[in-house]
């Protein structure tokens, strides 16, 4: 499981970073948006190296198990 840095926030507004586990970059993403407010959207997303795991967000599920990490 990797580790991405999600930058979320208002386009020219305040952001804010949330850090979450995923295996792909898709999934991160989706990860991300159960900690986004409604007006927030995702302006970057990048995997980090991030030695002690620290996240923000359980990863997400599939399409085939959305409600479960396979």
């Amino acid at each position: 499981m990797r580790v991405y840095r999600v930058t979320v926030g208002v386009e020219g507004g305040p952001t804010r970073v949330l850090k979450v586990p995923s295996k792909t970059d898709v999934q991160a993403g989706d990860a991300a948006v159960t900690q986004m407010a409604e007006t927030e959207s995702i302006l970057s997303l990048e995997e980090t190296d991030d030695p002690y795991q620290e996240v923000d967000a359980l990863p997400a599920g599939t399409q085939t198990h959305p409600d479960r990490i396979v």
